[in-house]
């Protein structure tokens, strides 16, 4: 397990992926967004370390793309877990200067909450309850 160096904030921005399986984009929400990664939540079961490229627009004005590796794959541990799993990746191609500009548009947005409670947060918001 990896160290986490950055705050995680809870927004909801689109990301588009494209994989090794598929040369089309494939569009995911984020809710869990730091300068060095991402949680994608998703139905689909990427492998750990498998390469993907993500694309994603935080201002409207600038467009982010990444090379970035999966990490974990979540597919909901406790009986609690309701909503969709995902999968967590980590940008390995950031510069330093994108990272800061990826933070200062973050500082808007709250921090992530704890996952229990964002889980059951995030499932009322979205009508999966």
């Amino acid at each position: 397990m990896t160290k986490r160096y950055e705050v995680r904030r809870l927004v909801g921005v689109p990301m588009e992926v494209i994989s090794a399986r598929s040369d089309l984009p494939v569009t995911f929400v984020t809710w869990d967004l730091s300068p060095r990664g991402a949680f994608l939540m998703s139905d689909a079961r990427p492998r750990p370390g498998e390469q993907i490229v993500c694309a994603f627009n935080l201002d409207g004005l600038r467009e982010f793309c990444f090379f970035g590796e999966v990490t974990r794959v979540s597919r909901g541990r406790r009986a609690c877990d309701s909503g969709p799993g995902g999968f967590g990746v980590r940008f390995t191609d950031a510069k330093p200067f994108e990272r800061l500009v990826i933070r200062g548009e973050l500082r808007r947005s709250p921090p992530g909450l704890p996952s229990r409670k964002r889980d059951n947060a995030l499932t009322r918001a979205m009508g999966w309850r």
